[in-house]
């Protein structure tokens, strides 16, 4: 390579590496407004989804009862379970992972709260009321009246949300279908077609009846989200109110009784305080680097900011990664080997040019006998990682999310951009070894 083309190289990754460092650390409002309205730039680390023990969460409590027509108080921690577990699903299935329910008792009476992590906006927190809010038993009449129902949640096996292809159109509708116990019962109650009404407690689910020509004869009915006003309704509309009617087919009857977000489990600006102690990590290794390694340790220190800031925006970008307290420490061991990784081949190399061996020989070699070691500490750590990704915890899930991540970026870290920026140097310096703090050991010491 070069000097010519290494400057330019060099230029050109300076640059970019100041666009990402801004991209990543800095939020800012766009000089220009768009229809009359100004939009606001979030950085990377600002989307990154932290979970509720450095994050701000949301919690809901509820009063959980046995509905008004159960009696089945003998199976009750059953039914306790089954809440607990499908209020979790609904919210999960809306792309909120960092979910939490519990349940505890005072005074006789029992309560269940759902603390939600990652609640990045007041839309955010919107949406979470809007889903699960205050939890009513859906019914379903052939009149508006829900004093005439014929069948409740109690009749209900499934409800489900997809999509189908209109080749007339040739675009895709998407429904929501609730499945029923017996199909005889829906049967005989909707013969002869009409309009059928599905409440939430006293609140139509639909803002409106639904005409049905004919009677629902194998028990399943699939409701079709029309366009309205412009819109068009996406899967994830589908995927919202079969959720939303999945909150009136819960086994216990929830009186919602208190709402609000609430601060960090470690503590207001526990985030803060994490990022600023990650902050003087990262500098003190770059001083390391530096101090032992001189020019090399500044090339180092250049392919770790990479590192850094692709690594934060692969983490903020997965819809599925929250980093709680455990992530964390999964970034810094996600950070610790791609470190190793530059100062194995440093060292390496270090090694050959002691043994009287031309400094872009010893690079060319040391890369050579690192690459199997890198390759297959990075790919062991990613497997390790990805193993964590089926675990129940979320704890552990954000600890496996930071480790597959980031020891996949390691391995391309280290062997393939910090190779290109070793070639990029040598035709400044291809036999001065003490600019790197290398010493000859061999017959010219």
């Amino acid at each position: 390579m070069t000097k010519r083309r290494s400057r330019f190289l060099f230029a050109l990754f300076t640059i970019v590496l100041v666009i990402l460092l801004v991209a990543t650390f800095v939020n800012f409002t766009y000089p220009f407004s768009i229809n009359g309205r100004y939009y606001s730039y979030s950085s990377f680390i600002s989307n990154i989804k932290l979970g509720e023990d450095i994050g701000d969460s949301y919690r809901i409590v509820y009063r959980a009862d046995l509905p008004n027509d159960s009696t089945a108080s003998s199976n009750y921690d059953e039914l306790m379970r089954s809440t607990k577990n499908r209020l979790g699903n609904i919210v999960k299935d809306e792309g909120y992972n960092d979910v939490t329910v519990t349940n505890y008792s005072v005074n006789g009476e029992d309560y269940i709260i759902v603390t939600v992590g990652n609640i990045l906006t007041y839309d955010d927190e919107t949406a979470i009321e809007n889903l699960i809010g205050n939890p009513a038993t859906i019914s379903f009449s052939m009149s508006n009246d829900v004093d005439s129902a014929f069948a409740g949640a109690s009749d209900v096996a499934n409800v489900t949300s997809g999509s189908q292809y209109d080749s007339s159109t040739g675009t895709n509708s998407y429904y929501i279908g609730i499945e029923f116990k017996d199909a005889n019962k829906i049967a005989t109650a909707t013969e002869g077609g009409g309009t059928l009404y599905i409440f939430l407690g006293d609140t139509l689910a639909f803002n409106s009846g639904i005409e049905i020509d004919s009677a629902i004869t194998n028990g399943f009915f699939a409701i079709s989200l029309g366009s309205s006003d412009g819109y068009t309704p996406t899967l994830e509309d589908a995927n919202t109110y079969a959720n939303r009617i999945r909150t009136g087919l819960l086994p216990l009857s929830l009186t919602q009784v208190d709402i609000g977000s609430i601060s960090a489990t470690y503590g207001m600006g526990s985030d803060i305080m994490l990022a600023i102690a990650m902050a003087i990590f990262v500098l003190a290794v770059f001083i390391y680097l530096i101090v032992k390694y001189k020019q090399m340790g500044f090339l180092a220190s250049f392919n770790l900011l990479f590192f850094i800031v692709i690594g934060l925006f692969l983490l903020q970008s997965i819809p599925y990664v929250h980093i709680n307290f455990s992530g964390i420490i999964g970034m810094m061991i996600g950070f610790i080997i791609a470190v190793d990784g530059i100062i194995t081949i440093l060292e390496k190399a270090k090694a050959h040019y002691q043994a009287d061996s031309k400094l872009h020989v010893s690079f060319k070699l040391a890369q050579k006998e690192c690459t199997m070691r890198t390759f297959i500490l990075n790919l062991l750590v990613a497997v390790c990682g990805f193993i964590c990704l089926f675990m129940p915890s979320m704890a552990v899930q954000s600890f496996g999310w930071a480790l597959f991540v980031l020891s996949l970026l390691s391995m391309f870290s280290s062997l393939a951009l910090m190779r290109l920026f070793i070639a990029m140097y040598l035709p400044f310096n291809n036999t001065d070894g003490k600019k790197l703090n290398f010493h000859k050991g061999g017959k010219n010491a």
